[in-house]
């Protein structure tokens, strides 16, 4: 759970406001949309690390990374997003995206037109809520890392390449493809108020490990990512505050080796109008005690 939503990090209910014209619509569509991020200093200000391309309607066009890559959205005519596409000159990359009822159902990751990943959903009947997610890999492709280390599209909406690779390497099965297992769980509510993950549990069969992550929220500010349903990488726009608190804990046949704590931190001279959507924040591991800085610029 890394990378661009760490940031679409992160980051982590004014719920409504960043919804489309029904509740269950998986379309961005907030009141204030982003226009630009810079990840530790914000001293650059005509360079940022991303920036958010939108057409005439306000309708998201791309996004653009600080060199040369951009990734550009396609649509359906229910304006769900039906593909994203790298134009990196290395690969081609895609992510196709299906759906059932306008909620996202399966995301298709392909490089160079051969299927790389899949990430099924399975929802709750009543809440319509992400319960369930199945990532399936093409082992050979993920143990060689072939473009992982030049692809920019997979970090940025389906996770840490490397890490992957890293975890598929010590599985000790030959079979072409491996899984990850995820359970999604909400803060405790009425229907309308199930808009915070409470804790997400990944599992990797093959080599019975378990990763267990929780969160706490500040209830008194709001995650700007909330919407962007196709920023799979942290679920980050599938909770309606921002994150407080995380923590990961790693389980190996069942003994804990390792305990990671992530704090964050919204500043109240920092926030877009009375809304409250930060235009900073600060995120910081018990790891190495080192703070990061994210800073937001908000379309006007």
């Amino acid at each position: 759970m890394k990378k661009f939503f760490l940031f679409l990090a992160v980051a982590a209910t004014v719920a409504m406001s960043f919804s489309s014209c029904k509740p269950d619509d998986e379309i961005y569509n907030p009141k204030c949309k982003i226009s630009k991020i810079w990840y530790y200093s914000n001293s650059d200000w005509d360079n940022p690390d991303v920036k958010f391309v939108y057409g005439k309607k306000g309708v998201l066009d791309s996004i653009r990374l600080k060199g040369s890559t951009s990734f550009i959205f396609e649509y359906n005519k229910d304006k769900t997003v039906s593909k994203i596409v790298s134009d990196d000159s290395l690969c081609v990359e895609v992510i196709e995206m299906s759906y059932t009822d306008r909620l996202v159902d399966k995301m298709v990751y392909s490089v160079d037109g051969q299927v790389r990943k899949e990430i099924t959903f399975k929802r709750d009947g009543e809440t319509t809520r992400i319960t369930d997610i199945e990532e399936t890999y093409d082992k050979e492709f993920y143990e060689g890392l072939v473009y992982q280390k030049k692809s920019r599209l997979y970090n940025t909406f389906l996770g840490d390449a490397d890490a992957a690779h890293e975890w598929i390497q010590r599985v000790p099965t030959k079979d072409l493809t491996v899984s990850c297992t995820k359970k999604v769980k909400y803060d405790p509510g009425k229907k309308e108020k199930y808009l915070n993950i409470a804790e997400v549990v990944e599992y990797f069969p093959n080599l019975n490990q378990e990763i267990v992550h929780t969160y706490t929220y500040d209830l008194e500010t709001y995650n700007p990512y909330y919407g962007l349903q196709y920023a799979y990488a942290d679920l980050s726009g599938y909770y309606v505050n921002n994150v407080k608190k995380e923590t990961q804990t790693v389980k190996t046949n069942g003994v804990q080796t390792k305990y990671v704590e992530y704090t964050y931190d919204y500043s109240g001279e920092n926030f877009i109008n009375n809304k409250k959507y930060p235009r900073q924040f600060t995120k910081t591991s018990s790891e190495n005690g080192i703070p990061r800085n994210i800073y937001i610029l908000y379309v006007k």
